[in-house]
């Protein structure tokens, strides 16, 4: 059974953590510094040494945390930083129910230390069960799980906007290198770790690979790919093996739509990508997110409705600069007309929301393309996005990684969230982690 973000320390993880701070032992000195609280932790080390087992999303009880040798085994490193300091023990009468257990000073030393720390390089990152995990808050990854699924990981399926790409719409150092790896080992006649690396996104095929610059686009046309949210997938020869298309009543339903509301649509149809005005958002859409030029939808020599296109769209875009309104207003409105329409609505960017085919998805795409590769992946896939229409895919792979930036629906999917955001190299990062040998 695939487990979600675990909100608990290993036993195990939290006292190398604690151990391999600079400044653990100081403040975890400091706030034993009590001879009567000595007492106490033997006490309780004695009474509630049976380990429990760890629940999901919840907050972790001593017993989650240590046995009765971890337990003395922080306590020894107490006693041994207070030789010689028992002049500054404060002697005086404590109310010993008024004392902290060592569980709470604990924790309250790791929050202190984390709430002033930098971000992790990721020399400072090892999976290994006894290292700090990379999570983004106050609880860990429990790092032991991903450590055993990360030896049969043999392919990488990567988002592009808001994950592979930074917010500038380039990629990072760090994850172009990774990428450039994946893609080297995946193409190399002699067996390596990763056989397959493709992207799963949303753009078209031309869009993705204009988008990931001159190093990197030239080489996707030599990968699998999923495209267009999962509804045009090829193979590494550019063979086609999964499509699928809006239904006509859909396209018009959606274009009614947009009339009433003054919107932007964009239909897409493969590498081609059609509109009814040419207004400020659909030209962005070229401009900043590197797809295609989009094209008016003319008939003889006039405009006319996207719904007129043969052979059809395999999705459409509706876009405005207003967000909530579109969150709000328009996006209720296009999941009823949806579920009329044999449809499905997703989002991956704030001022867009996509229409697609009835039980398509990103998921479904990579799925199919997992399948047609001979790869199974529940056990042999490493997923990483950033938003909604990521989810899908996160919860479907081995492991699910989500970037520091995503949303909090890829978020709550994923296996494990980055710190470090994608104008970091969250994504290249995660390749790393759990993708490529040590």
């Amino acid at each position: 059974m695939k487990m979600k973000p675990i909100a608990a320390f290993s036993g195990m993880s939290i006292i190398h953590h604690a151990l391999s701070h600079p400044a653990f032992t100081t403040t975890l000195h400091r706030r034993l510094s009590n001879v009567q609280l000595h007492k106490k932790i033997i006490a309780e080390s004695k009474a509630e040494g049976t380990k429990k087992p760890i629940q999901l999303n919840a907050v972790p009880d001593k017993g989650d945390l240590y046995n009765e040798d971890e337990l003395m085994g922080l306590l020894s490193l107490h006693f041994a930083l207070n030789d010689g300091n028992e002049d500054e023990v404060n002697s005086s009468p404590v109310n010993e129910e008024a004392i902290p257990g060592i569980h709470d000073l604990v924790l309250q030393t790791i929050n202190d230390i984390e709430s002033s720390s930098t971000t992790p390089q990721l020399s400072d990152i090892k999976l290994e069960e006894d290292s700090p995990s990379n999570l983004d808050g106050s609880m860990s990854i429990l790092m032991g799980l991903l450590r055993d699924k990360k030896p049969d990981i043999r392919a990488i399926a990567s988002d592009v906007d808001g994950t592979l790409l930074s917010s500038g719409q380039v990629l990072h150092p760090i994850t172009l290198d990774a990428v450039l790896r994946a893609i080297d080992q995946s193409k190399s006649n002699m067996q390596q770790k990763i056989q397959y690396f493709f992207p799963a996104t949303g753009k078209s095929r031309r869009g993705a690979a204009r988008s990931l610059g001159p190093i990197i686009g030239p080489l996707l046309y030599q990968c699998p790919g999923v495209y267009i949210q999962g509804l045009y997938c090829v193979d590494a020869d550019n063979n086609v093996l999964f499509e699928r298309k809006l239904p006509s009543s859909a396209v018009n339903a959606a274009e009614e739509l947009v009339a009433q509301f003054g919107l932007s649509i964009i239909g897409y149809d493969g590498d081609n990508l059609y509109s009814t005005v040419l207004t400020e958002n659909v030209i962005e859409l070229s401009e900043l997110y590197g797809e295609p030029t989009v094209e008016l939808m003319v008939r003889d020599g006039s405009v006319v409705n996207l719904v007129e296109h043969e052979p059809g769209m395999h999705k459409l875009l509706l876009m405005d600069k207003d967000i909530e309104r579109l969150s709000s207003v328009i996006r209720p409105k296009l999941e009823q007309l949806a579920k009329l329409h044999d449809a499905t609505v997703t989002q991956a960017i704030p001022t867009m929301l996509e229409l697609l085919p009835k039980g398509c998805s990103k998921a479904l795409g990579v799925q199919k393309v997992c399948e047609a590769l001979g790869l199974d992946a529940e056990t042999e896939l490493l997923a990483i996005g950033d938003a909604e229409n990521d989810v899908g895919m996160l919860q479907m792979a081995s492991i699910g990684v989500a970037v520091g930036n995503a949303c909090p629906q890829a978020r709550n999917a994923a296996d494990f969230i980055m710190k470090e955001r994608n104008d970091e190299g969250g994504a290249g990062l995660a390749m790393g982690l759990f993708g490529f040998d040590d």
